[in-house]
């Protein structure tokens, strides 16, 4: 029999608790399958679930392209994938459907989905830096019109809804983001954006909303780079206009850069960020990137 002095009876409960600790790497149950030939009527898009959603423990792709899987996996938007012209196909769709532990958060899931595509996909990729046009938001010349978030002490009860100006109602705490689409008194449709949070993650959505306010949804996201120097949690409320529209040419030379006109009554993501906010965007050059560079995977994945 082999006895332990109560300092060695310490070190192995420690150890027995730091492995017992160590995060999960692995989905509990994950099932992988091509999802065929498309169906009118049937499931598609994104994804449905996971950490932050009302089933937390659960997490679905109904039809997802392995490009779009990546993205997830590693926290990209869709530009920052590249590889061969299959990982984006309509023929080649994915139905995954996992389930977890409900406490996990997103970077857990992230190294779940990255080690799932991994195993059954067998995908091999690396990393590489690329430098892109882009923009930095700074605060314009009139000051800015923000002021810091805080936690009020007696919060009302929350209602969900719309305030006064169309614009959806925020929870007494924790970051936020919500945005609604609307027309004009005089027809132009606005998109309505409320955000809760700092400005490095409010950066990363407006390259969305500049691609929004162009018309141009697909393809590569305006990148922002945060030069305002305000730290903490701001409450912004954002109205531009809508790019269900042509996006609009270049201004004054500039290659790779969307840049939107005001289209009239509704005033353009810039044009807004600058009346609205008190910041400006203005266009920079050689942002650096983070890219997937994927270098081999299988368009069958292997069975569940």
């Amino acid at each position: 029999m082999i006895r332990l002095t109560p300092g060695l009876v310490a070190l192995a409960a420690c150890a027995a608790f730091a492995q017992n600790a160590a995060p999960p790497s692995a989905f509990e149950v994950a099932s992988v399958k091509p999802a065929g030939q498309h169906v009118d009527g049937s499931p598609t898009g994104g994804m449905v679930g996971g950490p932050g959603s009302g089933d937390p423990g659960r997490v679905t792709f109904p039809r997802a392209s392995l490009s779009y899987l990546l993205a997830e996996a590693y926290g990209a938007v869709g530009d920052q994938v590249s590889g061969p012209d299959w990982l984006n196909s309509p023929e080649y769709r994915y139905t995954i459907d996992a389930t977890m532990p409900p406490n996990t958060t997103k970077e857990q899931f992230r190294m779940m989905l990255q080690n799932l595509l991994a195993e059954r996909f067998h995908v091999r990729l690396h990393h590489e830096t690329q430098s892109r046009p882009g923009y930095e938001l700074v605060v314009a010349a009139g000051g800015t019109k923000l002021k810091e978030w805080t936690p009020a002490a007696n919060a009302p009860d929350y209602h969900p809804g719309r305030d006064a100006n169309g614009f959806s109602t925020l929870p007494p705490s924790g970051t936020f983001f919500a945005n609604s689409r609307a027309l004009t008194p005089g027809g132009s449709p606005v998109f309505r954006v409320v955000y809760r949070d700092s400005m490095a993650v409010f950066c990363r959505a407006l390259g969305a909303m500049i691609n929004s306010s162009n018309g141009t949804l697909q393809g590569r996201q305006a990148r922002v780079v945060d030069r305002t120097g305000l730290t903490g949690i701001y409450e912004i409320r954002l109205e531009f206009a809508d790019g269900l529209r042509p996006p609009s040419a270049p201004a004054d030379g500039e290659t790779g850069v969307p840049v939107a006109r005001d289209p009239g009554e509704a005033p353009s993501i810039f044009t807004a960020v600058e009346k609205q906010l008190g910041l400006k965007l203005q266009t920079a050059q050689g942002i650096p990137v983070d890219v997937l560079v994927i270098d081999s995977a299988d368009k069958v994945p292997t069975e569940n």
